[in-house]
């Protein structure tokens, strides 16, 4: 995964920000702007999560556990929208989702 995949500094503290004040929803928003793709929507809806995951992400829409609203686990839901929408390869999506969230949930104290 190529370095500039990782957003800049002021954008990561931003996101963690408006996680914290407004939400996972909003958050989400704000990276989609910056990498300008069209909006994931967040669903917590459990039914929808089969029992071995946390979330799930489908045509735009992340579905995620009560208890698996974290901002790691939105993160890598998030770079699995990335790669539907073409930003990212999806050769190895798994692992570098995982990659993506750690990297940025380290780098802002997550």
């Amino acid at each position: 995964m190529g370095a500039r995949i990782i957003p800049p500094k002021r954008v990561r503290e931003d996101f963690s920000l408006v996680y914290e004040l407004m939400g996972a929803q909003k958050a989400v928003d704000f990276l989609a702007r910056h990498y300008k793709v069209r909006k994931m929507k967040i669903v917590v809806n459990g039914r929808k999560v089969g029992r071995k995951y946390l979330a799930i992400y489908d045509d735009n829409i992340s579905y995620f556990k009560k208890c698996s609203l974290k901002k790691k686990i939105v993160l890598h839901e998030f770079y699995h929208h990335l790669a539907q929408n073409n930003i990212v390869p999806s050769k190895g999506e798994e692992r570098k989702a995982e990659n993506y969230a750690r990297k940025i949930a380290l780098w802002t104290n997550v």
